[in-house]
């Protein structure tokens, strides 16, 4: 699923929960976000590294703990990633 306009994939309902969750620059692990927005760990996992890929979160040490970068924050605003 892509947006027409620019092409860019859009966000899954998942992906916008795991942004929220980490937009007051939390960080955290995918097994306490998966907790928090009530998805199984290893889809978390796999979202998150998509995410990651996109520029919307980084990884922030090498045991792969999250947080949302400036563009994960506003794609999850409204009007701020296209759907």
């Amino acid at each position: 699923m892509s947006d027409a306009r620019s092409g860019s994939p859009a966000l899954r309902p998942v992906d916008a929960a795991i942004l929220e969750f980490l937009a007051d620059d939390r960080v955290e692990y995918a097994a306490i976000i998966a907790n928090r927005v009530g998805a199984h760990t290893p889809y978390v996992e796999r979202r998150c590294a998509v995410l990651a890929d996109r520029g919307l979160l980084e990884a922030v040490t090498g045991e792969v703990v999250f947080r949302a970068t400036d563009a994960g924050k506003r794609a999850v605003r409204p009007g701020g990633f296209p759907e």
